[in-house]
């Protein structure tokens, strides 16, 4: 499959599209690259450069571990609050 790349000075990977299969491979006057690749597998936008026409990802790095953890939601918050508090209380009141 053909996709679109814009690299930095660097060749760093920037940003990616599927592109037209009509298109020529090589570079574009528009400003990005066109690339073949078998699947868009390795294509970690700042995390990859692209080299000789080929997609090389980062050694050793996890997408998986980049995502952002999800926040509690402050019902969430309020309820782990409110949970802490009564646990409080009990242990007060059953050391009385």
């Amino acid at each position: 499959m053909k996709i679109k790349v814009w690299t930095d000075s660097n060749n760093r990977l920037l940003n990616w599209a599927y592109a037209n299969e009509n298109r020529p491979v090589g570079p574009t006057d528009e400003g990005f690259e066109v690339i073949e690749v078998a699947d868009a597998i390795g294509l970690y936008e700042n995390h990859a450069s692209i080299v000789d026409g080929q997609v090389v990802p980062d050694a050793g790095y996890d997408p998986d571990a980049d995502r952002p953890k999800p926040e509690p939601s402050p019902e969430q918050q309020m309820i782990a609050a409110l949970t802490l508090e009564v646990a409080q209380l009990k242990a007060a009141k059953s050391s009385d």
